[in-house]
Protein backbone atom coordinates (compact mmCIF):
# COMPACT_ATOMS: atom_id res chain seq x y z
CA UNK A 1 0.00 0.00 0.00
CA UNK A 2 2.91 2.32 0.94
CA UNK A 3 4.70 1.50 -1.84
CA UNK A 4 2.33 2.50 -4.41
CA UNK A 5 0.53 5.40 -2.59
CA UNK A 6 3.87 6.94 -2.28
CA UNK A 7 4.22 6.57 -6.45
CA UNK A 8 0.49 8.32 -6.59
CA UNK A 9 1.54 11.13 -4.23
CA UNK A 10 -1.63 9.92 -1.74
CA UNK A 11 -0.57 10.03 1.86
CA UNK A 12 -1.64 6.52 3.27
CA UNK A 13 -2.93 6.32 7.32
CA UNK A 14 -4.21 3.34 9.21
CA UNK A 15 -6.61 4.54 11.91
CA UNK A 16 -9.17 2.95 13.99
CA UNK A 17 -12.05 4.18 11.93
CA UNK A 18 -13.55 2.89 8.47
CA UNK A 19 -11.53 3.19 5.50
CA UNK A 20 -12.18 6.42 3.56
CA UNK A 21 -10.73 8.50 1.15
CA UNK A 22 -10.05 12.39 0.99
CA UNK A 23 -9.54 14.78 -0.92
CA UNK A 24 -8.33 18.37 0.90
CA UNK A 25 -6.91 21.31 -1.89
CA UNK A 26 -5.58 19.05 -4.30
CA UNK A 27 -3.91 16.13 -1.42
CA UNK A 28 -5.30 12.95 -1.62
CA UNK A 29 -5.07 10.50 1.78
CA UNK A 30 -6.83 7.31 2.40
CA UNK A 31 -7.23 5.48 5.58
CA UNK A 32 -7.13 2.20 6.13
CA UNK A 33 -8.95 1.04 8.91
CA UNK A 34 -6.26 -0.88 11.09
CA UNK A 35 -9.13 -3.12 13.07
CA UNK A 36 -8.60 -5.18 9.62
CA UNK A 37 -6.59 -7.97 8.62
CA UNK A 38 -3.68 -7.15 6.54
CA UNK A 39 -5.70 -9.18 3.22
CA UNK A 40 -8.87 -6.81 4.35
CA UNK A 41 -6.89 -3.31 4.64
CA UNK A 42 -5.18 -3.88 1.14
CA UNK A 43 -8.98 -4.75 -0.28
CA UNK A 44 -9.94 -1.65 0.98
CA UNK A 45 -7.14 0.43 -0.02
CA UNK A 46 -7.90 -0.78 -3.49
CA UNK A 47 -11.73 0.57 -3.12
CA UNK A 48 -10.57 3.45 -1.63
CA UNK A 49 -7.70 3.76 -4.32
CA UNK A 50 -10.65 3.91 -6.95
CA UNK A 51 -12.27 7.01 -5.82
CA UNK A 52 -9.12 8.77 -5.35
CA UNK A 53 -8.14 7.91 -8.87
CA UNK A 54 -11.61 7.94 -10.44
CA UNK A 55 -14.24 9.96 -8.41
CA UNK A 56 -14.94 13.39 -7.35
CA UNK A 57 -17.28 14.93 -5.23
CA UNK A 58 -18.20 14.45 -1.26
CA UNK A 59 -20.05 11.61 -0.85
CA UNK A 60 -21.72 12.96 2.63
CA UNK A 61 -24.11 15.61 -0.08
CA UNK A 62 -24.36 13.35 -3.49
CA UNK A 63 -28.21 11.90 -4.25
CA UNK A 64 -27.94 8.10 -2.79
CA UNK A 65 -27.77 6.64 -6.76
CA UNK A 66 -24.97 8.66 -7.62
CA UNK A 67 -23.49 7.29 -4.05
CA UNK A 68 -24.62 4.06 -5.07
CA UNK A 69 -22.54 3.91 -8.92
CA UNK A 70 -19.32 4.74 -7.10
CA UNK A 71 -19.68 2.32 -4.77
CA UNK A 72 -20.01 -0.03 -7.44
CA UNK A 73 -17.27 0.99 -9.62
CA UNK A 74 -14.75 0.97 -6.65
CA UNK A 75 -16.10 -2.56 -6.14
CA UNK A 76 -15.46 -3.71 -9.66
CA UNK A 77 -12.21 -1.43 -9.58
CA UNK A 78 -11.12 -3.32 -6.52
CA UNK A 79 -11.27 -7.30 -8.68
CA UNK A 80 -9.85 -5.55 -11.04
CA UNK A 81 -6.68 -4.03 -8.86
CA UNK A 82 -6.47 -6.73 -6.74
CA UNK A 83 -5.72 -10.05 -9.42
CA UNK A 84 -4.88 -8.57 -12.58
CA UNK A 85 -5.87 -10.43 -15.36
CA UNK A 86 -2.34 -10.21 -16.69
CA UNK A 87 -0.76 -12.19 -13.83
CA UNK A 88 -3.73 -14.66 -13.04
CA UNK A 89 -3.08 -15.87 -17.06
CA UNK A 90 0.51 -16.65 -15.83
CA UNK A 91 -0.34 -18.43 -12.98
CA UNK A 92 -0.77 -22.24 -12.97
CA UNK A 93 -4.30 -23.08 -11.67
CA UNK A 94 -6.25 -25.97 -10.08
CA UNK A 95 -9.62 -27.27 -11.41
CA UNK A 96 -11.28 -27.53 -8.19
CA UNK A 97 -13.05 -24.05 -7.57
CA UNK A 98 -11.73 -23.95 -3.90
CA UNK A 99 -8.38 -24.95 -4.84
CA UNK A 100 -8.19 -22.21 -6.94
CA UNK A 101 -9.78 -19.52 -4.41
CA UNK A 102 -6.94 -20.63 -1.89
CA UNK A 103 -4.47 -20.42 -4.60
CA UNK A 104 -5.22 -16.88 -5.46
CA UNK A 105 -6.09 -15.68 -2.31
CA UNK A 106 -2.35 -17.03 -1.09
CA UNK A 107 -0.40 -15.52 -4.33
CA UNK A 108 -2.41 -11.89 -4.38
CA UNK A 109 -2.72 -11.14 -0.75
CA UNK A 110 -6.53 -10.83 -0.44
CA UNK A 111 -9.68 -12.61 1.26
CA UNK A 112 -10.87 -15.69 -0.10
CA UNK A 113 -14.30 -13.57 -0.42
CA UNK A 114 -12.78 -11.53 -3.19
CA UNK A 115 -10.46 -14.21 -4.67
CA UNK A 116 -14.07 -15.89 -5.22
CA UNK A 117 -16.10 -13.13 -6.35
CA UNK A 118 -13.13 -12.19 -8.91
CA UNK A 119 -13.34 -16.16 -10.11
CA UNK A 120 -16.92 -15.95 -10.77
CA UNK A 121 -16.34 -12.21 -12.50
CA UNK A 122 -13.85 -14.07 -14.72
CA UNK A 123 -16.43 -17.00 -15.59
CA UNK A 124 -19.52 -14.65 -16.08
CA UNK A 125 -17.40 -12.91 -18.91
CA UNK A 126 -16.25 -15.87 -20.05
CA UNK A 127 -20.09 -17.41 -20.34
CA UNK A 128 -21.00 -14.19 -21.89
CA UNK A 129 -18.78 -13.80 -25.00
CA UNK A 130 -19.47 -17.46 -25.61
CA UNK A 131 -23.33 -16.19 -25.65
CA UNK A 132 -22.08 -13.52 -27.84
CA UNK A 133 -20.28 -15.85 -30.08
CA UNK A 134 -23.38 -17.91 -30.63
CA UNK A 135 -26.00 -15.06 -30.68
CA UNK A 136 -23.73 -13.86 -33.38
CA UNK A 137 -23.34 -17.07 -35.43
CA UNK A 138 -27.18 -17.58 -35.03
CA UNK A 139 -28.25 -14.13 -36.35
CA UNK A 140 -26.15 -14.82 -39.78
CA UNK A 141 -27.47 -18.08 -39.95
CA UNK A 142 -31.00 -16.40 -39.91
CA UNK A 143 -29.85 -13.15 -42.10
CA UNK A 144 -29.56 -15.79 -45.05
CA UNK A 145 -33.27 -17.29 -44.43
CA UNK A 146 -34.60 -13.66 -44.92
CA UNK A 147 -33.47 -13.02 -47.88
CA UNK A 148 -35.85 -12.02 -50.58
CA UNK A 149 -33.95 -14.74 -52.92
CA UNK A 150 -35.07 -17.54 -50.43
CA UNK A 151 -38.74 -16.46 -49.83
CA UNK A 152 -41.66 -18.41 -50.60
CA UNK A 153 -44.30 -17.97 -53.02
CA UNK A 154 -46.43 -17.16 -50.18
CA UNK A 155 -43.81 -14.91 -48.40
CA UNK A 156 -43.25 -12.83 -51.92
CA UNK A 157 -47.28 -12.75 -52.55
CA UNK A 158 -47.48 -10.81 -49.30
CA UNK A 159 -44.33 -8.89 -49.52
CA UNK A 160 -45.26 -7.35 -52.80
CA UNK A 161 -48.96 -6.56 -51.27
CA UNK A 162 -46.79 -4.61 -48.63
CA UNK A 163 -44.43 -3.19 -51.34
CA UNK A 164 -47.78 -1.86 -53.46
CA UNK A 165 -49.40 -0.41 -50.27
CA UNK A 166 -46.07 1.28 -49.41
CA UNK A 167 -45.83 3.42 -52.41
CA UNK A 168 -49.78 3.67 -52.74
CA UNK A 169 -49.65 5.79 -49.81
CA UNK A 170 -50.64 3.16 -46.65
CA UNK A 171 -54.00 3.52 -46.75
CA UNK A 172 -54.59 0.06 -45.00
CA UNK A 173 -56.98 -1.72 -48.06
CA UNK A 174 -55.80 -5.11 -49.51
CA UNK A 175 -56.47 -5.93 -52.90
CA UNK A 176 -56.24 -9.30 -54.13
Amino acid sequence: MTNLAAKLHIWVYAMDMNSMAVENNGQFSINVDRRLSAKEQWEDFLHELCHVLRHSGNQMIMPDRYVDWQEQDASAFQLYAAIPISMLKKLPLPEQKNEMIALLSDEFQVTHRLAAARIEQIQRRVLQGIIDHEYQLFTQSQASKYNPANWSDATRLIMDKLEHLKRKGGDGKWQN
